[in-house]
């Protein structure tokens, strides 16, 4: 997952509050300190932290997307 795809993620999430107050403010406090970066190293930053920090794509992305689809399976 890239920033970009990352940011776009987080936005959907912000749309649809399928993620809690907690979390969000994780993932914005995250945005924004990629985007302290210049732009041309912003995508670095972000690889980092993803690998180094946090792991945010099977922690909080991958989670989140299953609670997800579990809910939606549910209801359907």
């Amino acid at each position: 997952m890239t920033f970009k795809e990352f940011t776009r993620w987080c936005n959907e999430r912000a749309c649809d509050g399928c993620w809690s107050m907690n979390t969000a403010i994780f993932c914005i406090d995250i945005v924004n300190r990629v985007r302290e970066k210049p732009f041309w190293k912003r995508e670095r930053e972000w690889q980092r932290i993803n690998r180094e920090e946090y792991d945010v794509i099977s922690n909080i992305v991958s989670a989140i997307n299953a609670k997800i689809k579990e809910v939606y399976k549910e209801r359907c």
